[in-house]
């Protein structure tokens, strides 16, 4: 029973699932991801925006986020019914995650569906391992891609939800349902650290603002060039390093400072 449920002051949202839902949407994403490959971490920045959610997702389903106890439909009657008692309440683990984030979770990860289902990709991604490791990925990555995609649209739904019919419809003109639909967004070549400066934007943020700002950030996500600070921040990243030798990926912006505390 995966779900996710917009916070109360629309910071971000809960990811929720048992421990065995967890780890099957963690595992799924590493599937699709082709995590084996760390080479590719150092020409595309998704994997390193993946983990970060991964990260969360594997201690959440150990318990070191939040439990939840939720009504799970068993009533005074049907415990009589079987004889026996039953519990009233399932254990689910839950975990916040911020809304810029989550969106470029799921978008990242549903392009990749449409990508790892490609023989030449699959390839690519997986022809170094050994043979067995090869079919047992191979006999899985159908259901990992579906699980990914399901939980996408988990994500979608609630982004809806929270944006308002008229918003999610303008978001719609700028072809985000083209995007879920394996389209493809810019996903693959949008750098890491801007999405720290929509966090930062996002957090500071009034709560009653969020639904409209979790638009531009949507579209920000769709198309980064629509901003006019992502190109020079790109040069400044680009520039960065060049002068010290590493990959783009491991620039940290100075200016980049989250809260120590996040009333979700």
């Amino acid at each position: 029973m995966l779900e996710v449920q917009d916070t109360p002051h629309h910071l971000g949202a809960y990811i929720l699932g048992t421990y065995d839902d967890l780890n099957a949407l963690y595992d799924a994403a590493y599937d699709v991801m082709g995590m084996e490959d760390e080479e590719k971490e150092i020409y595309d920045s998704r994997p390193m925006r993946v983990m970060g959610v991964l990260y969360e997702i594997r201690h959440a389903s150990m318990g070191d986020r939040e439990i939840q106890l939720l009504p799970n439909g068993v009533t005074d009657t049907s415990a009589v019914f079987e004889g026996r008692d039953l519990p009233a309440k399932n254990v689910v683990f839950s975990v916040p995650v911020l809304w810029p984030v989550l969106a470029d979770f799921a978008m990242i990860t549903d392009d990749m569906t449409t990508d790892v289902l490609q023989p030449r990709y699959f390839k690519r991604m997986y022809g170094n391992l050994s043979q067995e490791a090869h079919e047992d990925v191979s006999s899985r990555i159908e259901s990992s891609v579906g699980l990914v995609k399901f939980f996408a649209s988990l994500v979608w739904r609630e982004m809806r939800r929270v944006l308002g019919k008229n918003r999610a419809m303008r978001i719609h003109r700028r072809d985000l349902y083209g995007a879920m639909l394996g389209y493809g967004t810019n996903s693959d070549v949008m750098i890491r650290q801007y999405l720290d400066i929509l966090n930062i934007w996002y957090i500071k943020t009034a709560p009653d603002k969020r639904p409209a700002a979790l638009s531009k950030v949507v579209r920000s996500l769709l198309d980064p060039h629509s901003d006019r600070q992502y190109q020079p921040l790109v040069e400044q990243i680009r520039q960065a390093a060049d002068k010290y030798g590493v990959p783009e990926s491991e620039i940290r912006l100075s200016d980049i400072q989250y809260p120590e505390e996040l009333e979700w």
